[in-house]
């Protein structure tokens, strides 16, 4: 039986706290939204938050796609910009909305009849870089006209799957389809996968049972042919009272490993002897090993009872040598199947794996992990099929591309790029952005165990996600198609809601080649299309991708900045051109450098808009693998413009000055420090309204935008000295 549907959590009531007016930068001509009062920022950001720590509520447990802002907030932010705010019901019903990931079908259907009311019928929202396709999927619960657009083909296919296949089906029934499909897809992958799992059979009758295999790699020395191990991230466990790690031991003609406590910490004796090189423990002969000229080497084993976790040395945790290559090429000629014949990018600090001879994404997987990845493809076309002859085209396809998720999660968890997280002993996807992480050491979980990252979880989560669509009533209308020439006829929209790629901040196509190329296969039988050769173009063109990318750009980071400038004036004039002559631009931006400001400056000022004001909102979440180390942006801001009515004055330095005196005073960071805001994250509030004084000018006399961004940035980081900003060029 499917896991009960949940009903949507009645909205809490939250005491906000006193709060400035968002400081309003230009007049708004003609009708207001209620957005321009300044009320999103705290209700959104309050359940913002709060999502990013549920699990399994919301659309988004059923794919991947990154950096998808929370439900609440987007819900929140397009009700705010359609809205008018004469009625004093309207501030309290915003609260209402934002205040849960899964609202009440009632407190949806009075906001989508007031919209209505408002409008003369649904009000047509745009989101013209549609990614996970949270805006779209808010504003059609809403009772919006949504449409929504992005240049990605997998962000294309998972907004249609999840906004359009189902929406006029009945989500209990898929719900229904999906789990006892998706259930017996899992039960045939255990029976195809026993062989290949060893451990599986020979612990079956005690109490802990095989969960996760931790992997390193082991090189031969290229002078005297000793094997050692590569291992840079050894620790088993970091927990309080169990500091644990692997610890390589020389033997006659190679490495072994030992399982050592080290309860002060102390960093375990590595073989590395600096970056990329290494040096033989028998004859100091150095080298720079790769993936491709090194072996997998299995080291430890982690059990569980169902409480707290077990590390153990095994030599029989490993099928027979030649199993996986026999059934890997026989399941190829049976199939049909090809590997992936794609390649990485090379790109220092975005694809580190393929400077380390992680050459394409067929080599993602150690080979016992590809071939079961295969297996599950095999598996789910085949019950695509069942499901096409016993229900019909629509309901296969929709309960098709939810099962998809299960390919999403082998390649996130369960491939060479998961890692070991010590502190929690649990497992880390590997695709977390911003960009792709390579490890030495990483963990396998076995797919149909009890584990962290396991595929029956998954398929819990899947159907929960299928319980968020259900409140889905009109299908969004999805389309691939480039923000630089939206295919809408002019005057179209009342609202674009829309967020954009932050500059440098993600490479999207990168990540997203790693789950197309796996999943296309499956994708091409959905949509009822001839599977192309695994050579074909993948959803990694590159070339419509908004990013500041110098390696697409000549190796030049100018040429980056200014081509990226470039594309997002020109999607911006385009938004200005579908809007209606009274609608409005909500865009959500925000960056960790100076550059990446300066570029919203300089696009915005090749358009035809007036920036209103910048709505704050504190929505990311702040503890995610590698964050701590990285520029992981934790605020983003709207910001909330409309079609410009007059040419942009050029601003005397002092004029400027003027305008951002009168934001340092008008104490917009002391209400969010109130709401509990880093100071780092107010500084990002304050230095997104100086940068829209910017944009909204011509220019400023005898001054470099960069450089007055800078200086702008000082002056906030003296008022508040958790702020800081990078001076960097792009990526």
């Amino acid at each position: 039986m499917p896991p009960p549907s949940r009903k949507p959590a009645a909205p809490r009531r939250v005491r906000r706290p006193a709060a400035a007016p968002v400081p309003r930068l230009a007049p708004v001509a003609g009708p207001g939204r209620l957005i321009d009062e300044g009320l999103s920022f705290y209700e959104a950001s309050l359940a913002g938050k709060a999502e990013r720590y549920g699990r399994g509520e919301t659309p988004h447990t059923i794919h991947v796609w990154w950096a998808r802002r929370p439900h609440s907030a987007m819900r929140a932010l397009v009700y705010a910009a359609l809205r008018a705010p004469a009625d004093k019901r309207a501030a309290a019903r915003l609260s209402e909305l934002g205040a849960t990931p899964v609202p009440q079908p009632g407190l949806l259907a009075e906001a989508a009849a007031e919209l209505a009311g408002q409008y003369g019928g649904a009000p047509r929202v745009l989101d013209m870089f549609g990614g996970g396709g949270t805006i779209a999927f808010e504003a059609a619960l809403l009772g919006c006209d949504a449409h929504s657009i992005d240049v990605n083909e997998l962000a294309v296919f998972l907004q249609q799957a999840n906004l359009t296949y189902g929406a006029t089906l009945n989500h209990g029934l898929l719900k229904q389809l999906a789990h006892r499909h998706g259930q017996a897809v899992l039960q045939r992958l255990a029976r195809r996968t026993e062989t290949l799992y060893p451990l599986r059979g020979r612990l079956a009758s005690q109490a802990e049972k095989p969960i996760v295999y931790l992997w390193t790699y082991r090189h031969a020395c290229p002078q005297c042919g000793y094997a050692y191990t590569l291992s840079r991230r050894p620790w088993l466990s970091k927990k309080a009272g169990k500091a644990l790690a692997m610890v390589a031991t020389p033997g006659p003609d190679g490495d072994g490993v030992d399982m050592v406590s080290l309860p002060d910490g102390e960093p375990p004796p590595s073989r590395w002897a600096g970056r990329g090189a290494t040096a033989c423990p028998r004859c100091s002969a150095t080298a720079t090993p790769g993936i491709a000229d090194s072996a997998d080497h299995c080291v430890a084993v982690v059990t569980s009872a169902g409480v707290g976790k077990q590390f153990a040395l095994r030599d029989d945790a490993l099928p027979a040598a030649g199993l996986l290559r026999e059934q890997e090429e026989t399941l190829l000629q049976r199939t049909g199947l090809a590997l992936p014949a794609t390649t990485l990018p090379a790109w220092s600090g975005i694809v580190n794996p393929a400077l380390y001879g992680m050459r394409g994404h067929a080599d993602l997987f150690n080979p016992r992990q590809r071939l079961v990845t295969l297996m599950l493809l095999e598996e789910l076309l085949a019950e695509h099929r069942t499901l096409q002859a016993a229900h019909g085209a629509d309901v296969a396809r929709f309960v098709s591309a939810s099962l998809s998720g299960l390919i999403d999660q082998m390649v996130d968890w369960n491939c060479r790029l998961s890692m070991w997280i010590p502190q929690n002993e649990q497992v880390g996807r590997a695709f977390c952005g911003p960009g792709v992480a390579m490890l030495w050491d990483y963990a396998e979980v076995d797919p149909v165990g009890t584990g962290p990252g396991n595929l029956h979880a998954k398929l819990e989560r899947i159907c929960a996600g299928i319980d968020a669509l259900a409140l889905l009533r009109r299908p969004v209308q999805v389309q691939r198609a480039s923000a630089a020439a939206l295919p809408y006829p002019d005057d179209s929209f009342d609202a674009i809601v829309t967020d954009p790629p932050y500059y440098d901040n993600i490479f999207y196509s990168v990540l997203a080649d790693f789950f197309y190329t796996w999943k296309k296969p499956l994708i091409d039988a959905i949509e009822n299309r001839p599977t192309t050769p695994p050579h074909a173009p993948t959803a990694n063109s590159g070339h419509d991708e908004l990013v500041a990318s110098r390696q697409r750009a000549g190796g030049s980071a100018r040429a980056a900045h200014d081509e990226y400038c470039a594309r997002l004036g020109q999607a911006l004039r385009e938004a200005a051109r579908v809007l209606k002559p009274d609608g409005l631009l909500a865009f959500v931006y925000s960056h960790a450098s100076v550059l990446g400001w300066a570029a919203l400056v300089t696009a915005f000022r090749a358009a035809p808009f007036t920036i209103n004001s910048v709505q704050p909102l504190s929505i990311e979440r702040k503890a995610r693998p590698r964050a701590l180390a990285s520029e992981a942006v934790n605020t983003c801001t709207t910001f909330v413009a409309r079609r410009a009515q007059a040419p942009r004055p050029v601003l005397a330095r002092a004029a400027l000055q003027a305008q951002f005196d009168a934001i340092l005073r008008g104490g917009l960071h002391r209400s969010l420090l109130r709401a509990g805001w880093h100071e780092h994250d107010a500084g990002v509030a304050l230095i997104a309204q100086g940068v829209a004084l910017l944009a909204n000018c011509a220019a400023v006399e005898d001054a470099d935008t960069a450089a007055l961004i800078v200086d702008l940035a000082g002056q906030v980081s003296a008022l508040l000295p958790g702020f800081s900003i990078k001076q960097r060029a792009s990526l």
